[in-house]
């Protein structure tokens, strides 16, 4: 029967010393030694961090569009604000416009325009 030792290879290796200090404190706070510490570290896939960086990276970033939207938004909203009160003059002003003609028909114009601003309004 083999023991476990025949599955071993003895190996050395050369670390940084920051690196090999950050392993025997790993090792140390989970109880293990600093063989064990660095196996797992070697069997950890590797991609994990990756992912991780990859995780952190995506979030900033939705954040960036987030904050980027909102002021699109804002920005479009004071627009639509501004060209409803314009409409409004304007139809202030064609009050007076008789019911027929090219001119009744820009009065219409102008009114569904301020209907679908008020409509829009309703989803702010």
């Amino acid at each position: 029967m083999a023991n476990d030792d025949d599955n071993l290879v003895k190996t050395s290796l050369r670390l940084p010393r920051p690196l090999h200090a950050e392993i025997d404190k790993a090792a140390d706070a989970a109880g293990i030694s600093t063989n064990a510490e660095m196996l797992l570290r070697l069997a950890r896939d590797p991609h994990i961090d990756t992912a991780g960086q990859v995780l952190e990276y995506i979030k900033a970033t939705e954040g960036h569009a987030v904050d980027a939207i909102s002021r699109q938004m804002k920005a479009l909203w004071s627009a639509l604000d501004r060209a409803n009160v314009t409409l409004e003059h304007v139809a202030m002003a064609m009050a007076q416009v008789p019911p027929d003609g090219t001119a009744a028909a820009l009065k219409r114009e102008v009114e569904f325009a301020r209907e679908l601003i008020n409509a829009l309004g309703a989803h702010r």
